[in-house]
């Protein structure tokens, strides 16, 4: 019951911050060994012909670094537009899919929702392996001028390649703010840093003016399977 009623806020959730930003949920799970392929077989099932208001469903992977989960569901749209269409669900489809997937997953974990409140580069889907930096920004609006202008600066360098800013409006798990980097895989994001080593004052004047930042996480993903308007 406690797994039905998590999953069916899920969708039910409707984020009301302020008119023209997008907004994200986000959602952890742990895989039961092997369930990853059985997942997304059914994720297909469910959203591969969906019609989205806006913004769409991604399944990603966690990867490396200090999240203990094995996967996450990242729901994303339009503030007070989100979600599908009028009609295109049918009764009783919802909670026939949950007990579905619940087969396949051991545990969920915790949930958290938030604003993007910068994006620069072309969509997650051309670069799907991202670096994920979660902290508490002491003076968010110092860090949002400081991040804007080194991600001016670092275009070039990122060639399209995504470069994004948000925050927690809820849960987080101590951390207020996030950002995240898009990389084509593994290996481009390792040549991605050392592309960086030699812009040192760039980023240095981004240390510099972003104030105090205290980290709480920093790991990888990549998104398995994305459906609507990634």
């Amino acid at each position: 019951m406690r797994k039905f009623l998590f999953l069916s806020f899920l969708f039910s959730l409707s984020l009301t911050f302020a008119q023209g930003q997008n907004s994200f949920s986000v959602f952890h799970f742990k895989a039961k060994k092997g369930g990853e392929d059985a997942l997304i077989a059914l994720f297909d099932k469910q959203w591969g012909d969906a019609k989205f208001k806006s913004g769409g469903v991604s399944i990603e992977r966690v990867e490396i670094g200090d999240n203990p989960w094995t996967h996450r569901v990242l729901v994303f749209g339009e503030v007070g537009n989100r979600g599908r269409v009028e009609g295109d669900t049918e009764k009783n489809e919802w909670p026939l899919f949950v007990q579905k997937i619940n087969h396949h997953i051991e545990e969920w974990g915790p949930s958290a929702a938030g604003r993007i409140m910068s994006y620069s580069g072309e969509s997650p889907g051309e670069n799907p392996y991202f670096q994920l930096y979660e902290f508490e920004a002491e003076n968010p609006a110092a860090f949002k001028a400081a991040f804007d202008k080194v991600a001016q600066k670092l275009s070039k360098i990122q060639n399209g390649r995504t470069l994004a800013f948000g925050n927690y409006d809820i849960g987080g798990g101590g951390a207020t703010h996030w950002v995240a980097i898009g990389h084509k895989n593994f290996g481009d994001l390792l040549e991605q840093k050392v592309k960086y080593e030699t812009v040192p004052k760039v980023l240095q004047e981004f240390l510099t003016n972003r104030g105090n930042v205290v980290p709480v996480r920093n790991f990888t993903i990549s998104i398995v399977n994305s459906y609507g308007n990634l």
